[in-house]
């Protein structure tokens, strides 16, 4: 049989050809969508430092505009990386399509990404007139204690000596060189600063001894993460319209529990939602008797679990006994109220005399040299001269909340909460592969996460208003 002549695929080969840019990407794609509200968006905030002025030399400044919308389009599709972006540039229709075909280098993306802080913020708060733990960018690995953290600086700071003193006697440094000295100083300088948050973690610990800082990631906190482990991770605050699932703010900080977040996130509300009674849903690591009481005081309905008062109470009181030494025999259930509340009396028969009287809380303490040779001292109040005591009062507000939070109206509202909250949480990590941060620190991390909050409301903008008027038109 004859061999056949087949015609050889030559994909070496190179060619001029005419690209329609408008037919890469069809009417309704989400690209035309992102730019038909990002082009009609003031950007002059992201132009503060602009020197490209009109009718003077030098090069044209990259729009804002392309650069949010770049942004925005490239984390729908998952990337999270500049260098990656410019990648994509120049294969990926949506992308060209938004940059007219042309590229923009990663230097110019990864710079945009992590400034303009407050014009992200004003960015944020128009998109929504237009309409609550991701891990950090460091390993477990990173984790270390004192001493393996200076030995680490000793070897840091010895490496840029020895690259400083080579640059000395050669007299001029390759770029090569620049970049090891300019790296080993970047991480001479991060193990300074885990250093110094090592500290701030130990004032937090009950055990100093056993606190850990990342090399890597300083800012980062110890967290648990979704596989049962432990990172170093930062932990995101996000409030969410429950109506339509838009984030409304969001914020990252470096504590791992909830606790205290309330009062916070009342004091992001109003810019965003304006005056007036609404209804707050949380879930029970923001329920403390502070926060019920300052959402009150806002005129904000707050919905969630019944605060269990005396468990609560009875774990704070174990802490607090802790750290002072004190046994837990002699907490503050061992002091008998006399005197219609005016004092306490003590195990030992002692009295304490009330010295504070406020809405929330009694304190007591015994009169001076009641403790000093008081057999039961070591137990009591070992680190003192004589013994207080602090009797918290009911709260007519955490009644008020608990008698509220009984009603199955109420019981039904709550049901939404983790529908509601978990969706946007949902949205980053799988549809924009956000479970890690591509930079590092809790500034530049805060504003990734900002950009992901902004992409995430954009689809909601192009979910429920571009693409219904589109089908209308």
């Amino acid at each position: 049989m004859a061999e056949a002549r087949l015609k050889r695929i030559d994909r070496s080969q190179s060619y001029w050809g005419a690209v329609e840019i408008e037919s890469l990407i069809a009417p309704d794609h989400r690209a035309r969508g992102i730019w038909e509200l990002v082009s009609t968006l003031p950007v002059e905030e992201f132009l503060s430092d602009n020197k490209s002025v009109a009718g003077r030399a030098g090069a044209e400044r990259t729009d804002p505009r392309l650069l949010i919308a770049v942004w925005v389009y490239g984390l729908t599709l998952g990337i999270g990386s500049a260098r990656e972006l410019e990648r994509q540039l120049e294969r990926e229709p949506g992308l060209r399509w938004l940059c007219g075909d042309e590229g923009v280098n990663h230097h110019t993306l990864s710079d945009f990404r992590v400034a303009h802080g407050a014009a992200l913020d004003g960015l944020f708060s128009r998109v929504l007139a237009a309409l609550t733990k991701i891990q950090a960018q460091a390993g477990a690995s990173s984790l270390r204690r004192e001493p393996t953290l200076r030995e680490r600086l000793r070897q840091a700071e010895q490496v840029v000596a020895e690259l400083t003193r080579e640059a000395q006697e050669e007299g001029a440094r390759s770029k090569r060189q620049a970049a090891r000295e300019r790296a080993a100083c970047e991480q001479a300088a991060r193990l300074r600063q885990a250093l110094e948050e090592l500290e701030a973690i130990r004032k937090s610990r009950q055990e100093p001894e056993q606190a850990r800082a990342s090399a890597s990631e300083p800012e980062a906190r110890v967290m648990k993460n979704g596989q049962g482990g432990f990172a170093p991770s930062y932990n995101a605050q996000t409030m969410v319209d429950a109506a339509h699932k838009i984030v409304v703010n969001v914020e990252l900080t470096q504590q791992a529990g909830d606790q205290g977040q309330l009062e916070a996130a009342l004091e992001r509300l109003p810019p965003r939602c304006g005056d007036g009674t609404l209804q707050l849903l949380v879930d029970g690591g923001y329920i403390e008797e502070r926060g019920i009481a300052a959402a009150a005081e806002r005129g904000v309905e707050l919905i969630g679990p019944v605060l269990e008062r005396e468990v609560q109470r009875s774990r704070n009181q174990r802490q607090s006994l802790a750290q002072a030494g004190i046994a837990e025999e002699f907490g503050g259930a061992a002091f008998r109220v006399v005197e219609d509340g005016v004092a306490l009396e003590c195990p030992a028969g002692q009295r304490l005399r009330r010295i504070s009287h406020t809405p929330r809380y009694d304190q007591y303490r015994a009169g001076a040299g009641a403790c000093g040779a008081c057999a039961m001292r070591p137990r009591c109040c070992p680190r003192s001269a004589a013994r207080s005591v602090k009797i918290a009062r009911p709260s007519p507000v955490v009644e008020a909340f608990h008698q509220r939070m009984r009603e199955p109206a109420a019981q039904a509202v709550y049901g939404l909460r983790g529908a509601v909250a978990e969706f946007p949480h949902a949205w980053w990590k799988e549809k924009f592969g956000l479970r890690k941060f591509h930079v590092r620190g809790l500034a530049k991390a805060r504003l990734e996460l900002k950009w992901a909050a902004l992409a995430y409301n954009i689809q909601q903008w192009f979910r429920l208003i571009w693409k219904p008027r589109l089908a209308t038109a």
